[in-house]
């Protein structure tokens, strides 16, 4: 697997599959699609690709980083970056990181308008890693075994769960890594 930039967080701590990080401010490209159409998750992926590998406006090529996330879009999430997760008004938010090197200055302009940039600051995050596919279940049971987690440790979520994806599709699913994270306040 070609190595992509992410994130450079700290961990805090770790508990076999689960570890409490800190992570930086970044820049994410973040789309919003509805969930009433088909495959949500590969509409949003396909515009946000199509802007890193050369649709906008400077016709730059912007390296892709990882993890792909998603989320809800019907609550705020501090760090939108990865969820398909249907909501009440049916809409989904997926977020790239941007490479470190960039500022919300000097990103090249999208030539798709429905493609916004966003400062994530930093912040904590509970998160549990696990192989396999992206289907509700394996997600679901992963998620339940970090909020058991973090219930025992005292923790409580700051937001809703964000999901992070960090393989092409074509990995085998035991090889591929993917993330709950969920927001929490780290006491200093």
């Amino acid at each position: 697997m070609a190595k992509y930039e992410e994130p450079n967080y700290q961990v805090k701590r770790k508990s076999d599959d689960i570890e409490i990080r800190q992570y930086p401010s970044v820049i994410a490209a973040e789309v919003q699609v509805s969930t009433a159409q088909k495959q949500p998750e590969n509409q949003a992926f396909r515009i946000l690709a199509g802007y890193i590998f050369g649709k906008n406006v400077a016709r730059d090529k912007i390296a892709m980083t990882v993890p792909v996330t998603e989320t809800s879009a019907s609550e705020k999430v501090a760090m939108t970056v990865p969820v398909t997760s249907v909501n009440a008004d049916g809409t989904m938010i997926m977020s790239f990181y941007m490479p470190s090197k960039y500022t919300l200055e000097s990103l090249p302009e999208p030539v798709d308008k429905r493609i916004r940039f966003t400062n994530v600051p930093a912040k904590s995050y509970a998160v549990i890693r696990f192989s396999g596919t992206a289907r509700e279940q394996n997600i679901d049971r992963h998620e339940k075994k970090l909020r058991d987690y973090m219930k025992d440790q005292g923790l409580s979520p700051k937001g809703p769960a964000i999901r992070a994806f960090y393989n092409p599709p074509w990995t085998l699913p035991f090889l591929r890594r993917n993330e709950i994270w969920l927001p929490i306040e780290l006491q200093p």
